[in-house]
């Protein structure tokens, strides 16, 4: 194929790098102590401050009061710690910076360094990895080797070439020894894992070793450069002729395990608003394009990239040619452009779909990527079905079988709370849900949000991390994004193609082998019943969940009363005991006085 030639009017420099320091001497146990204590502090940080001490009315307020002041100063600790470190610190707080949607902007803005404060690698050991990697200096295999970073991330950095025939490239290194940092960072995570799996509100909803493991195995798989370079080929075909859309075409030839060689691009990185604005870009466009990108990639092609943060996306400004547009080494009409479907979709008068300055949206850096399973996809396309027609039986079902839902959960909660988020979030922008009444949506649902009938399937980890850095992204490019609107057609659509895939004959084969096996289920099932009736084991279960909560609290109401008037008649017997004389006696009778406010004031569990 070949390389496309960029006609903008200028192309945008690269972003300045921070210093190139030195890397340490890496010293694995060290590293390895300092991960863990930084991560085994800020479990303890938030089981002191948020779960234990709010327990106590005294001190809930001044905990609330004090919490964003608090993690404020964690985050800057923790990008201090991972521009030091470097390994999976970058690429986690590169992941919160970017949750706009939930993150408050006080922390994103103290994390947001970590997408351009990496500290590049000196050439050295970049030029000792090529050789041990390509078999020769770079001078000798590129027609030139800019020795100056322009990009440095987590695992590597990237330089600009030329290969011998001219053609302009970027080769990406890894760093010296990641491979060894990433299993140390590893070790020291899956030690705070074994720490809190077991914990109770936990242990019910996730099965933290599994998406450990799931966590690893990707983490792992990034490092291999060749199988990054198959997967930009993949998605570079899913998406040869979708407008709009572009991914830098790997040089597969040249690529190694630990150094890859892809075809350079220019652009403006999407969280850079004012250079975004200053271009022209229709920033509500954008975030519709990305969203809908993801939702091709989600409902379609069940392969989707799982690094969407700012540094992996950029957008290239484009000509404005009225007859034609650049996508995957293709001309189309730009009267065309990505639908519902990933397709292309053509206005009846020609026209362009583009308000504003014609841009591209650019993908790079598939280390990291999902696979969606067929039943995967079709649970999540139900559920999006169930949120864009504001079904909730239908959210709840397709819930239920992605596993979402703890087995046994009563569904009727479940339904009434999806029922109360939706008619407070139904068709509002953004910025709307941003004001919702929280207080108003907790007094409805509390029950429900005690109970936390929910889990994370360990195949639905890095779906979950891409759906909330995409719409974090989307709310940061246009608060005022209504993101049913960009669910609506992918609904229509794939409400349109059940019904034409409907085949009334296998539903009814299903349903007769359904009920064959019931059939054939029934006496064995009956058998044990009256057997269990015979030796006295029957059990019936009644949920008196709520009343038993409603209960649990007028009893600890009582108990407060109870230990308050205690208190309070100790208190005042003392000051009686004052006056006489007897301070041996008043202090006494003050010390039961406290202890018994103390005693009213004791942590109870909520119940269930």
């Amino acid at each position: 194929m070949a390389v496309k030639t960029i006609i903008d009017s200028e192309p945008i420099p690269p972003r300045t790098l921070p210093r190139a320091t030195q890397p340490p001497i890496f010293h694995p146990r060290k590293r390895f102590l300092r991960s863990l204590l930084f991560f085994l502090g800020v479990v303890a940080h938030v089981y002191i401050w948020d779960i234990f001490l709010p327990r106590f009315p005294l001190i809930r307020w001044y905990s609330r009061h004090t919490a964003m002041n608090r993690w404020v100063r964690m985050a800057r600790k923790f990008r201090q710690l991972a521009i030091e470190m470097g390994g999976i610190q970058i690429k986690l707080g590169q992941f919160l910076s970017s949750r706009a949607d939930i993150v408050p902007d006080e922390i994103r803005h103290e994390l947001a360094g970590l997408q351009d404060e990496v500290p590049a690698v000196p050439v050295g050991p970049i030029i000792e990895r090529i050789i041990e990697e390509m078999g020769a200096p770079p001078e000798d295999i590129f027609l030139d080797f800019d020795r100056t970073p322009v990009a440095a991330a987590s695992l590597g950095q990237v330089h600009f070439a030329r290969l011998q025939n001219g053609r302009e490239v970027a080769v990406k290194v890894q760093r010296p020894n990641i491979d060894k940092i990433v299993q140390v960072d590893l070790s020291a995570l899956s030690w705070v894992v074994r720490l809190i799996k077991d914990y109770e509100p936990i242990r019910r909803r996730a099965d933290l070793k599994a998406l450990f493991d799931e966590f690893s195995k990707v983490l792992n798989r990034e490092l291999d450069y060749i199988q990054e370079a198959r997967n930009a080929e993949l998605f570079r075909a899913n998406f040869a002729n979708v407008v709009g859309i572009y991914v830098p075409e790997p040089v597969i030839e040249m690529t190694t395990p630990h150094v890859m060689v892809m075809e350079r691009i220019n652009g403006i990185k999407i969280s850079d608003f004012d250079a975004l604005d200053a271009a022209g870009v229709n920033r509500h466009e954008l975030a519709e394009r990305l969203n809908q990108t993801y939702l091709k990639q989600f409902f379609v092609d069940g392969f989707f990239h799982a690094d969407p943060h700012p540094g992996n996306l950029f957008i290239r400004i484009e000509p404005p040619r009225p007859l034609s547009a650049y996508t995957n080494g293709n001309i189309v009409d730009p009267s065309q452009r990505l639908n519902a479907f990933g397709g292309l979709e053509t206005y009846s008068d020609g026209t362009s779909a583009t308000q504003g300055t014609p841009f591209t949206l650019i993908f790079i850096d598939f280390g990291m990527v999902g696979h969606l399973p067929p039943q995967t996809m079709d649970n999540i396309r139900d559920a999006v079905v169930g949120l864009a027609t504001n079904d909730a039986e239908r959210i709840v079902d397709a819930l239920e079988r992605a596993r979402v839902i703890l087995p046994g959960s009563d569904r009727n909660p479940i339904i009434k709370g999806v029922q109360v988020m939706l008619r407070y979030s139904y068709n509002r922008t953004v910025r709307e849900l941003n004001n919702m009444d929280v207080e108003a949506i907790f007094d409805e649902t509390q029950d429900l949000v005690y109970n936390m009938p929910f889990q994370l399937p360990q195949d639905l980890l890095y779906l979950g991390r891409a759906v909330s850095m995409v719409s974090g992204m989307a709310t940061a490019l246009e608060p005022d994004i209504n993101l049913f609107e960009s669910l609506r057609p992918f609904a229509h659509m794939m409400l349109e193609n059940e019904r034409r895939q409907r085949d009334w004959m296998a539903e009814l084969q299903r349903e007769a082998t359904e009920l064959g096996l019931t059939m054939l289920n029934l006496p064995r099932q009956m058998d044990a019943y009256y057997k269990a009736a015979n030796r006295g084991e029957l059990q019936t279960r009644t949920d008196f969940g709520r009343l038993e909560r409603v209960m649990r609290r007028v009893e600890h109401s009582t108990d407060r009363l109870t230990g308050g008037l205690i208190g309070t008649g100790l208190f005042l017997g003392g000051v009686q005991l004052r006056m006489r004389g007897l301070n041996r006696e008043a202090n006494r009778a003050w010390w039961a006085a406290a202890l018994a406010l103390l005693w009213s004031f004791r942590p109870r569990g909520r119940g269930r």
